[in-house]
């Protein structure tokens, strides 16, 4: 079982409304709809409840895995309604052994168990094959089940969207998937979901650090200024930190200066002193994601919290710095393009 629809567009706001709706008689509406085998008569109430949150949110209710039903508010990948999305669950109680709460799909344990059959006949995603071939980080996946014969395009794209979200979630799915077809061709080398799942684990697991945080890597290249060193966290995906939608780049000249336009030892020390300050004045409210170090400059790149006075934190700070005067200029970035650059 796993249902839901697009939030209502009449409303707008933060999660306040919502979870005070839930405490009160949403959560009670819910499980005596779900007990009585009835859903579809908590669809319209949860709708307008999540529409409080945000009207273009989407929702579902889906079996848990350490609870009987996980509530599922997610962006459905619309990047500017991420931190709207994590605002809500972070916002969301405790679970128990019969709710959870989510801001994203979250995979199957057996999807190759699921059969769809809301397309005008049964799709079962046990015949689903696939190949994958790595790009950079990323891998362009080609999906094919023996009925995408019969299907029109955006259908079938339905359809390997949904097993793909149901296999890895649709957080990795993000991160970890680039370009999707969806073709009514047999596969020649193609294998199941359950193969792909442990193939995306794995590459996944080598880009994470002991703590499971984004690993880092270095980057080189060049400019009209000389060569550029940078140090990027991969993935440099705004996936990573949902909340974290505000783009804040600290431009810092140094002193010491060597003849390629790189810092020399002293500098070099203040540097990662400095980004350590920032980081520090950042804490739970943003995250460093890169440096780029080219013709006397550093530029610190970091997102912040929209929500949060980070911003005016990291300004002052940045007038602490000694050597010249660090500009720091800030702006929405949902999708963290001002980083995209450097994505590996």
């Amino acid at each position: 079982m796993r249902w839901g629809r697009r939030g209502r567009p009449d409303g707008g706001g933060d999660p306040t409304a919502f979870w005070s709706w839930w405490d009160q008689e949403g959560r009670t509406l819910t499980s005596r709809a779900l007990a009585a085998g009835e859903p579809a008569g908590t669809v319209e109430p949860l709708a307008e409840a999540v529409s409080t949150v945000h009207s273009e949110l989407s929702w579902e209710v889906a079996p848990g895995e350490l609870s009987t039903y996980v509530l599922v508010v997610t962006p459905a990948g619309n990047p500017d309604l991420r931190a709207t999305a994590r605002r809500w669950l972070l916002a969301a109680p405790a679970s128990d052994e019969t709710w959870s709460y989510s801001d994203h799909r979250l995979p199957r344990t057996d999807p190759e168990s699921v059969r769809l059959d809301s397309i005008g006949g049964a799709v079962a995603f046990g015949d689903v094959s696939v190949t994958a071939r790595l790009n950079g980080l990323r891998f362009d996946v080609v999906v094919h089940h023996p009925r995408f014969a019969d299907l029109i395009e955006p259908a079938r794209l339905q359809v390997a969207f949904l097993a793909l979200d149901l296999t890895l979630g649709e957080d990795d799915v993000e991160l970890w998937i680039g370009t999707t077809t969806a073709t009514e061709h047999p596969l020649v080398d193609g294998f199941g979901l359950t193969a792909l799942r442990s193939v995306v684990q794995q590459h996944a697991a080598d880009h994470v650090d002991e703590d499971g945080r984004p690993a880092w890597i270095l980057l080189q290249g060049e400019t009209p200024d000389g060569p550029l060193l940078a140090s990027v966290q991969v993935p440099l995906h705004p996936a990573t930190a949902p909340s974290l939608a505000v783009h804040v780049a600290v431009a810092v000249p140094f002193a010491e200066m060597l003849s390629d336009g790189l810092p020399g030892q002293h500098s070099l020390a203040s540097l990662r002193a400095f980004e350590d300050q920032v980081a520090a004045t950042l804490a739970a409210e943003g995250r460093l994601v890169a440096h780029e170090t080219a013709g006397g400059l550093r530029t610190i790149h970091a997102y912040v919290d929209e929500t949060s006075d980070a911003v005016d934190r990291v300004r002052a700070l940045a007038g602490t710095w000694p050597d010249g005067t660090a500009v720091v200029t800030a702006r929405p970035d949902p999708t963290w393009a001002g980083v995209a650059h450097l994505s590996a």
